[in-house]
């Protein structure tokens, strides 16, 4: 099924069974979609007797929830499907209001009363659409977006927009609004709340404190990747090809790492800075130059890189995968354990794979990228025949355990790509599918 297909169904499902409109860039809706995402407001109520009907018609239809966001004032499906030729993505957005940290701006009921219809999907007016961005925007102190100054100069002087302006933070105008601070907007939209709804107000608020919390410390809406594999593998090519086909949800939406979060700097660099160490070896085109260490040394590194490791995954990685967003790997803590030459970590695996079990926060996905050895030295000669079936061995050994998953990329790399996306996808999918 076709983004345009996708489109239609849920927009035809909402028809029939919701109270809805949706919020803004609906113009060219199904065959065009302007924006990464579609906004839509939609009662609570309205939401909770259709939530269990469409997921249910997502799943029928192929598509796969890929990340599923679930906080005080939102709930956000991102779905997706993909073949070897291309990788389709929608989010859709479904608004229960406008809201700051628990307190309400204006309810999905106020911005109903003004729903429209254009014979495909019901939208609301301009100036609910200017007032969802200015709302939002002033109290948390920032600036209306430039992109949607067509839509304020055909709403901002409208009585539906003062009167809405007044009632909130006590402003006459739009003007007047802006040139307040955030900080004592958000006040007057907190007193607003507590005087016309007090028991509203104490439930938005712990709503948002045990979503907040809930998505921070336990929740992965989002996901990791980690791309392992011996040089001449493709991981460029496959990571890059991944990044354009998720481009329309993702662009601005994830983080690319290469090795390790690097909280700290290179070992050698420090040991230098240190005055431990006098020389430092800068020749990085050649990442296998080092020389063997031994056991205390390899240990040593190892313990360094399993601090930044450690850290650098709730400062990096749990920070963005907490909400809709991707974080990708090229080499994680896998490569220490499959190419000991690179890290100039010379320990057992098994004894690498254990540490890792214990004390090295996992990715979501750990993709073993690998071909032929063979195909590898066509591609590239940074390693002899010896260094890629000493590494593709190590890949043999990971594959038994689980989390890990190998993918062979002997053809085309769109094949190889084709086969990761589909893997996570429908991972990610049966995941979201027990959370809802």
């Amino acid at each position: 099924m076709s983004t345009i297909e996708h489109i239609k169904q849920i927009i035809e499902f909402l028809n029939k069974n919701a109270d809805y409109a949706v919020l803004r860039n609906f113009e060219g809706l199904p065959e065009k979609n302007k924006s990464r995402d579609i906004d839509i407001i939609i009662t609570r109520n309205s939401y909770k007797k259709i939530k269990r009907s469409l997921v249910e018609l997502i799943d029928r239809s192929g598509w796969k929830i890929i990340t599923y966001l679930n906080s005080d004032r939102l709930i956000s499906y991102v779905c997706a499907t993909t073949t070897e030729e291309k990788t389709e993505i929608v989010q859709w957005d479904f608004f229960f209001d406008t809201s700051v940290w628990g307190v309400q701006l204006m309810s999905a009921e106020e911005f109903l009363e003004h729903k429209q219809f254009n014979g495909f999907l019901y939208y609301v007016g301009v100036e609910c659409q200017f007032l969802d961005k200015i709302l939002y925007n002033s109290a948390v102190g920032s600036k209306y977006p430039e992109k949607y100054k067509a839509t304020r100069e055909a709403a901002e002087n409208s009585e539906i927009v003062t009167d809405k302006i007044n009632n909130v933070f006590g402003c006459s105008n739009v003007e007047e609004c802006e040139k307040k601070r955030g900080k004592k907007l958000f006040l007057k939209a907190l007193l607003s709340n507590f005087k016309h709804r007090p028991l509203g107000l104490i439930c938005g608020v712990i709503h948002f404190l045990y979503t907040f919390i809930g998505n921070y410390l336990m929740s992965r809406t989002g996901f990791s990747i980690g791309f392992t594999g011996p040089d001449g593998s493709g991981k460029t090519t496959i990571i890059d090809t991944i990044l354009e086909r998720i481009a329309p949800v993702f662009r601005t939406a994830h983080k690319y790492y290469h090795f390790r979060p690097a909280l700290f700097g290179n070992l050698g660099e420090v040991a230098h800075s240190a005055g431990i160490k006098k020389e430092v070896d800068r020749n990085y085109s050649d990442p296998h130059r080092g020389k063997k260490t031994g056991k205390i040394s390899s240990f040593l590194r190892l313990c360094y890189y399993s601090i930044d490791y450690i850290i650098g995954y709730f400062v990096k990685v749990k920070s963005v995968t907490r909400i809709t967003r991707l974080v990708i790997f090229d080499r994680y803590y896998t490569d220490i354990i499959c190419d000991s030459r690179r890290s100039r970590i010379y320990l057992s695996p098994k004894f690498l794979y254990w540490w890792g079990k214990f004390f090295i926060p996992t990715l979501d996905y750990n993709i073993l990228l690998t071909a032929d050895c063979e195909t590898i030295l066509a591609r590239k000669r940074e390693l002899d025949e010896d260094g890629i079936r000493t590494i593709n061995a190590k890949i043999d050994y990971l594959t038994s355990k689980k989390g890990y998953t190998k993918v062979l990329n002997e053809s085309a790399p769109q094949v190889a790509v084709q086969e990761i996306l589909n893997y996570i996808f429908s991972e990610q999918h049966k995941k979201n599918l027990k959370r809802l």
